[in-house]
């Protein structure tokens, strides 16, 4: 009777098991089985104005083995056959499918390339399928990876997340919407090959077209990693800008990254053009010297006594260099760079209108590229130029107490050499969708910013500064049959540290020109004048441009300007 009671439970149970509950318990073994996971869509490119790739989406492949159906061929054999392929001893192989993870399935490689991948079909290997997969490529390498920034791949699902620079700006752009895909796994949450079912098809991204010119940014790159080791300084930044469409064709710096395999703390300090801040120094000058013209009646020809140091309300004022006192000319100021000069051009504007001048040229606000990590630059309001700070205006007249990055300074001079009118800078020339069509960024309206009157006597002013240099044997200024406007700047940042600035455009007598800014911080072998440090750069990269964009030479004369007076 006992035997009998133990029989009838257990016959009770499987008659439930097995009958009355058996179908929700196969629904409930099912799920268990099944797992849910993103199908990734593949991430859009991102390409230069002249078709370059500069990233790039490439599939990948999993392999994966099931030991059961190589038996017949021998699993000694079969591993030796994958060896070449992998790149992997045949041992390595031969131990993984001899101890699988389950019973029909081992993890081989977890990414391999399409090469890889065509030489494994061909062996025809029975039990060897390949899970396809995607990973990020920048086939220019260091190419402006500080622009494009990197991606970061979740692990569980494929899915590509940018994390600086135009992959985090465009995320979303670039990476579509990702599909759903129902497959079983195994005790080990393996998915079991051959179970696949689709749940949603991945919605296809759009790619990026950017307004960079490859070669140009290739030898902007080049020439600040050769100066940045000459000079053992910290950083160099390049920015090359067609002042009449914003159009950015180099935003070059050194040190750059792999963007393949970047550091997770890059995330923030990537762009350093447009991230990190610096006293614009003697290249600010023009802006105070606007103001005069515009506010004040003053011209290039108005005069001022100039020494080498003077007291000034209550505070000394040095120049760069000892010089005798002159009776100096602003364009003279300008093109000698002189500091003790241009406080006193400041005196004769209001410290409004000052700080009018200096946001009206972009200072203290962000240039509208919308990139990660931007700075709006440091530029206190005229009403905080008391006190202890009553001094300021004088000291942002020829470029300390105010902060700004590359890019600002550079956006600067591309409205003057734009005869007066600012275009806002931009990166992105348009996106292409993913059927094909591209449809292009519309860009954004100019205004003006100062007077054609005020502007053309600037770029007089400016023109005088490559001969003064040439005369003092510093030819980087000339680019043979290009009339060019350019200033330098050095700037005293905190501690013993300087930051060396070149910026100019060519040609300074037509609408059609370029501007190139070069700005390298904490030189600390041979000198930190802007001249000597940035001006080669300068000279290398404006050439270069110029010959590249196809712009002919104007074969201007530069006009006659006083930069001394009785």
């Amino acid at each position: 009777m006992f035997f009998a009671f133990a029989i009838s439970l257990i016959v009770g149970r499987l008659i439930q098991l097995q009958g009355i509950e058996s179908a929700k318990l196969r629904m409930l073994s099912q799920k268990e089985r099944m797992a849910t996971i993103p199908i990734p869509a593949v991430r859009g490119a991102i390409t230069s104005s002249d078709g370059t790739v500069l990233a790039m989406t490439v599939q990948t492949d999993e392999v994966t083995a099931d030991p059961p159906q190589l038996k017949g061929i021998g699993l000694t054999k079969a591993a030796a056959k994958l060896a070449g392929p992998l790149r992997m001893r045949p041992l390595v192989i031969l131990q993984r499918l001899r101890h699988p993870s389950s019973p029909d399935y081992v993890v081989l490689s977890k990414s391999v390339n399409v090469a890889t991948a065509n030489a494994i079909t061909k062996l025809g290997l029975p039990g060897v399928p390949l899970i396809p997969s995607y990973a990020r490529s920048y086939p220019g390498g260091s190419l402006a990876a500080g622009l494009l920034g990197f991606v970061n791949t979740n692990p569980n699902t494929g899915v590509m997340t940018g994390e600086a620079g135009l992959e985090a700006r465009y995320n979303a752009l670039l990476t579509g919407r990702s599909g759903l895909q129902a497959e079983e796994v195994d005790n080990a949450d393996n998915a079991i090959p051959g179970t696949e079912r689709a749940i949603r098809k991945a919605v296809p991204s759009s790619s990026l077209r950017l307004t960079i010119q490859a070669d140009i940014q290739w030898e902007a790159e080049r020439e600040c990693a050769l100066q940045v080791r000459a000079t053992k300084a910290k950083t160099c930044s390049i920015i090359v800008i067609q002042p009449s469409t914003g159009k950015i064709l180099a935003l070059a710096q050194y040190p750059t990254f792999n963007p393949g395999k970047p550091i997770a703390s890059l995330a923030q300090t990537t762009d350093i053009p447009l991230s990190e801040v610096f006293a614009p120094g003697s290249t600010a000058k023009v802006i105070t010297a606007a103001a005069a013209f515009q506010y004040a009646g003053q011209t290039p020809l108005s005069s001022y006594v100039v020494p080498d140091a003077i007291y000034w309300h209550g505070a000394w004022y040095h120049d760069a260099e000892s010089h005798p006192a002159k009776r100096y000319t602003i364009a003279g100021i300008i093109a000698h760079s002189l500091n003790d000069g241009m406080i006193q051009v400041a005196a004769h504007v209001t410290p409004a209108e000052q700080y009018a001048e200096f946001r009206a040229f972009g200072l203290g606000a962000y240039t509208g590229l919308g990139l990660p990590g931007e700075s709006p630059g440091l530029l206190r309001p005229a009403s905080l130029w008391t006190g202890d700070y009553r001094n300021e205006r004088y000291q942002i007249s020829f470029g300390q107490s105010v902060d700004v990055t590359a890019m600002q300074m550079a956006d600067v001079y591309a409205t003057i050499a734009n005869g007066g009118v600012r275009v806002p800078p931009r990166i992105v020339a348009g996106r292409i969708t993913s059927s094909g069509k591209y449809i292009a960024t519309r860009p954004a309206h100019g205004y003006r910013v100062i007077s054609p009157e005020t502007d053309s006597e600037l770029i007089s002013a400016l023109e005088q500064v490559p001969p003064v240099y040439y005369r003092g044997g510093e030819p980087w200024g000339l680019v043979p049959g290009y009339t060019v406007a350019a200033k330098t700047g050095t700037a005293q940042e905190q501690g013993k540290a300087y930051g060396s600035s070149f910026i100019g455009f060519a040609p300074a007598t037509r609408s059609n020109n370029l501007v190139v800014a070069v700005n390298i911080q904490d030189p600390r072998n041979g000198s930190y004048f802007g001249i000597e440090v940035a001006g080669p750069v300068f000279n290398a990269v404006m050439k270069f441009a110029l010959a590249t964009m196809k712009i002919p030479p104007d074969h201007g004369h530069v006009p006659y300007v006083p930069l001394t007076v009785p």
